[in-house]
């Protein structure tokens, strides 16, 4: 293991996964550390995976476009299935997805406008159409296998030269004038997740763990570690933006219909579904959820509460649907909905709080963090608008299309 580094990379989910691939190939030393590589309270492995450009904001639309043109070209290494998104609006949503059409199709973006009719007659299982103004369906979107994705990301970084040191955790940093010191502590053995949870988020002592101290050494740092982002720009004195909410999700069982010919759809309750395997997972993320790092699912009555009468309301096919299981993961919530991306401070950069699009935009904006790093400015992936200066300035990238 080398000490000296030319970026270190905290995170390595699929974002930091990403920016390492892009780094490595421009032939960089590379490493990357993080306290749980396998990713089991990481947002990409908790994550619905759909993947779509419709959004609002023209950052978020291009980077998005260029992210799914790349997972078209390796489609079959990262389970990428190009389905579309079916997306169903009220009264109140609808005029701004209308008013929105003309920039996201000046962008590349395929999109077309659907009657409720219409709606029915493309998803014939969709028979009650109340509250439903009109419909877009974005036939370049769709669905990818996030594990898949990353671990795509890490074998083409490797291939490069890129290294991943799994359960360490960095404690301090120094940034001098040539270089960023990380002094960081390494587990003999994987923490549980309690463990993991406490320590990432320092939440309590934790858990006795034997392990061994070091340092890193390199000539820049990048954070990308998501949902637990705030410990590590704590680091470095830096302001955190963004907070942790939970996002549940269900996997149920519908003998009546099969969704297997659909990509994503959503519903202008809020409620989002696509087919998996046998069975139909479905989300729902209720506006008053408290932010923290909250893992519990809570089962049945989620699904009873939430997801079944959203289903029945729309589909007479979903009645007997069964609860199956589920799970919860984090989205980390940027105050406009929009990743910071761009460089934090000296020496140290940040792609981290995506607001549910990190395996979205992943591939656009680890190339982007690359260039910034390597070449100092952006060339063909522009996300200058998504600095943590924009906060200061009061230029928001406020993202609505969110779910």
């Amino acid at each position: 293991m080398a000490e000296q580094y030319d970026v270190i990379l905290v995170g390595g989910g699929i974002i930091g996964s990403s920016a390492a691939m892009a780094l490595a190939a421009r032939r960089l030393r590379v490493a990357v550390v993080d306290i749980d590589l396998s990713g089991r309270l990481s947002s990409s492995e908790k994550n619905a995976g759909g993947v779509r450009a419709t959004w609002w904001q023209p950052v978020n639309i291009a980077l998005c476009r260029a992210s799914i043109r790349y997972y078209h070209s390796v489609r079959d290494e990262v389970g990428f299935r190009q389905k579309g998104y079916l997306w169903l609006y009220d009264d109140h949503a609808w005029s701004g997805a209308c008013e929105h059409l003309a920039l996201q199709r000046s962008l590349g973006q395929p999109i077309e406008v659907l009657t409720p009719a219409q709606v029915h007659a493309r998803v014939p299982e969709i028979d009650k159409l109340d509250g439903v103004a009109g419909a877009t369906f974005s036939p370049e979107d769709g669905l990818i296998n996030p594990n898949l994705l990353k671990e795509h990301y890490r074998s083409r970084s490797r291939e490069a030269g890129a290294i991943y040191l799994d359960r360490v955790y960095v404690h301090a940093a120094t940034v001098d004038s040539d270089e960023v010191r990380l002094q960081c502590w390494q587990s003999y053995h994987p923490l549980s997740d309690e463990g993991l949870s406490r320590l990432m988020s320092e939440d309590g002592p934790g858990e006795a763990q034997a392990g061994e101290l070091f340092e890193l050494r390199s000539a820049a740092v990048a954070i990308t570690t998501g949902a637990w982002s705030d410990n590590t720009l704590r680091l470095f004195g830096l302001r955190n933006y963004s907070e942790p909410v939970r996002r549940q999700l269900c996997l149920v069982d519908n003998r009546a219909s099969n969704f297997a010919a659909y990509g994503m759809i959503v519903d202008a309750s809020g409620l989002y579904f696509h087919n998996e395997g046998t069975h139909i997972l479905a989300g729902y993320s209720p506006p008053d959820t408290p932010p923290g790092h909250h893992f519990n699912y809570d089962g049945e009555p989620f699904f009873l509460d939430e997801i079944w009468p959203r289903m029945f309301a729309r589909m007479s096919c979903c009645e007997r649907l069964r609860h199956v299981t589920g799970w919860a993961g984090l989205y980390e919530l940027s105050p406009d909905r929009s990743a910071i991306l761009g460089r934090a401070a000296p020496r140290i950069f940040e792609a981290h709080s995506f607001s549910g699009r990190g395996v979205m935009q992943s591939y656009g904006a680890g190339q982007a963090l690359a260039e910034l790093i390597a070449d100092g400015g952006y060339s063909q992936f522009d996300a200058s608008a998504l600095s943590r200066e924009r906060f200061d300035r009061g230029e928001l990238v406020t993202e609505e299309l969110h779910i």
